[in-house]
């Protein structure tokens, strides 16, 4: 199924009306599958924050872009925060302490009256979202809820009233002196997954109603791990959880494919921070691939504690001596470069291919959503996306390209992109909750 949608201020009216549906008892989410999970990695947990309705409602309310309360929101959930640190394995298989960021909604009970009163009760579906891509520790979700409020946690659990699960991922957080496995795809799984179960652990110990209902999104590289989750859920968890809906936005699915776009001699890097990412990772995680045969020689050494949490994309970028737009080939080498498009089965190509998502018989509703003049992911990934999963027999997958993002105010249109993404991941998630959508 194919749409495709205008960029205005009705994304932000839509996600209002999502809010107060929701918050009025008309969400319908209950006794969809009442399957205990089993096995838990939960270790510990750290409290961060425990805020009423009325608070979280002068929070959406301040977060008007007018300060005015312009969109009208009229009720909000209460939530509560929570530090999930939890056991996992990396990438090459080694035991690892990770952690995320678990916000659950608190009703009031003027709210479980009014359920009452049409004989109704509330039960708490989950939403994972996966972030996207982050250089710095501080940008973990876990560090942004003790800092300030986690914006997704706003509008998933105070707007929408879910349980919001939001990994930091391994190298981050808890795990910050990991190295991150950047867009590899078991780790990058294993640890959303992992996530997953040790908030539901908590949640049933501390007397959360939960229907089990499971909804996953991600933006970017976090749309990349919600594939490769969506994945491990339905092969190893699908009897624990009702994998509902799957919304990843914006993502670069193929890895191989954006391989062979962005690994040329005549082409250039929207973001050369991406690119010298992965390269770290897949050399960290690989024995037979070096930086020293990727990379230029005059820049393997300030790859040393580079990507280790300190240093922001800017910075990354000053360090390489590299402006946005660069070419390929002032990061890596030309040899190189020209090798991977001359070898079929170059071992990159092999490695990039390995960690491609969406190669499995999917049974889950899945909505990719994507910008369609997106400058750092192109659009054709998503199509791309659609294709092989259809390929390997899913037949309830559509997609949406957003059209007229525009890139402001010194953001891209990548960055711009994701306030629409998520709010039309969400009110899908909110439809399918409540019925609307079978």
């Amino acid at each position: 199924m194919f749409k495709s949608i205008k960029s205005s201020s009705k994304y932000f009216i839509a996600l209002s009306i999502v809010a107060l549906l929701s918050a009025c008892g008309t969400s319908g989410n209950e006794g969809a599958n009442s399957v205990e999970s089993g096995a838990s990695q939960f270790i510990s947990v750290t409290e961060l924050k425990d805020v009423n309705d009325s608070v979280m409602l002068g929070v959406l309310q301040y977060s008007d872009l007018n300060k005015t309360n312009a969109f009208g929101y009229q009720n909000a959930f209460g939530y509560k925060s929570v530090k999930i640190t939890y056991s996992t394995k990396g990438q090459n298989d080694e035991d690892i302490n990770a952690s995320g960021l678990l916000v659950i909604p608190t009703i009031s009970d003027k709210y479980k009256a009014s359920l009452a009163s049409i004989g109704k009760s509330y039960s708490v579906s989950m939403i994972c979202d996966n972030h996207g891509t982050i250089f710095t520790n501080a940008e973990a979700p876990t560090n942004v809820e003790q800092s300030t409020y986690y914006p997704l946690a706003v509008s998933m659990v105070g707007l929408a009233g879910f349980a919001g699960i939001y990994p930091d991922y391994i190298g981050y957080g808890d795990s910050n002196d990991a190295t991150h496995p950047y867009l590899l795809k078991k780790a990058s799984a294993r640890a959303s997954l992992d996530m997953i179960k040790a908030s539901i652990k908590y949640m049933n110990d501390h007397g959360i109603v939960l229907n089990y209902q499971l909804y996953i999104s991600g933006y970017s590289q976090g749309a990349y791990n919600a594939m490769a989750l969506a994945e491990e859920v339905e092969k190893s968890f699908g009897d624990s959880v009702n994998l509902k809906g799957v919304a990843p936005m914006d993502g670069p699915y193929i890895l191989s494919a954006f391989g062979d776009e962005v690994l040329k001699t005549d082409a250039n890097m929207s973001v050369p921070a991406f690119m010298a990412y992965l390269a770290d990772a897949y050399a960290y995680y690989h024995d037979n691939l070096t930086l020293s045969e990727m990379i230029l020689t005059s820049k393997v050494d300030t790859f040393n504690g580079l990507f280790g949490g300190e240093n922001n994309s800017t910075v990354i970028h000053q360090k390489l001596l590299l402006p946005l737009g660069a070419p390929t080939t002032d990061l890596f080498n030309t040899s190189f470069v020209q090798e991977y498009q001359d070898n079929a089965t170059h071992k990159l190509r092999v490695m990039l291919q390995e960690n491609v998502v969406g190669n499995w018989n999917a049974v889950s509703k899945i909505k990719l959503i994507h910008c369609s003049n997106d400058e750092v992911v192109p659009a054709a990934m998503t199509t791309a996306e659609k294709q092989l999963l259809e390929s390997n027999g899913a037949n309830n997958v559509e997609f949406l390209f957003i059209d007229d993002v525009n890139s402001s105010n010194g953001k891209s249109i990548h960055e711009n992109c994701a306030i629409p993404a998520y709010t039309q991941a969400l009110g899908w998630f909110d439809a399918i909750r409540s019925g609307v959508i079978q």
